[in-house]
């Protein structure tokens, strides 16, 4: 049993979905510290989809790599639903830091994204994003999610909105291939500007 060192979560219910009960145990008790009183596990995406239909969560902490339903395939689930479930924040947590796998993550509507391995620090941060500066939903073409866009600036008036043209760099193929950093993948998935000084 872990002692709360805090109340900042006890008004906020938690789903913690990984197939390891193990890091199940290490994220509820990350939460528990903070107070949190209602914390439902799942195993897999199919197993939270099922309890979030008969128990709606604030927050639901998702791994990636599940099996039979992984936590992109939840994530999709989720968004497609047309119940208020489909609001519902998710933050992945995974090892899975490869840019196309954290970009096919924010094109599902993923909230937040934690490379593993994580601290305590580094979830409780994205905890806070999610409950202290909320991103409104869009439901533009084929993406229902949290807005992407997370400007902290304000540009002032007159300011020259359009970015300098050209065309873009071509995207190099290593790069894909390579691990971000959780500095990048917060700029990634939503321009954040997360500070874990």
């Amino acid at each position: 049993m872990v002692t709360a060192t805090s109340d900042y979560l006890k008004p906020i219910s938690f789903l913690v979905v990984d197939d390891r009960g193990y890091m199940r145990r290490v994220i509820k008790g990350i939460l528990e510290t903070l107070g949190c009183k209602r914390i439902d596990e799942a195993k897999d995406g199919r197993e939270a989809l099922s309890v979030m239909k008969s128990w709606a969560p604030d927050i639901v902490i998702s791994e990636w790599l599940l099996e039979p339903m992984s936590g992109v395939e939840m994530l999709k689930a989720v968004r497609a639903d047309k119940s208020n479930i489909r609001f519902t924040p998710i933050i992945m947590i995974t090892s899975e830091t490869r840019r196309e796998k954290v970009v096919l993550a924010r094109n599902a509507g993923v909230t937040e994204y934690v490379a593993k391995p994580f601290n305590a620090k580094s979830l409780i941060l994205r905890i806070k994003e999610v409950i202290e500066r909320p991103r409104p939903f869009v439901d533009v073409g084929g993406y229902f999610g949290p807005d992407r866009r997370r400007r902290t600036e304000v540009m002032s008036e007159g300011e020259d909105k359009r970015g300098k043209g050209g065309p873009r760099p071509a995207a190099d193929p290593e790069d894909s291939k390579a691990a971000l950093t959780q500095a990048q993948i917060d700029k990634l998935v939503a321009g954040s500007e997360i500070n874990e000084d």
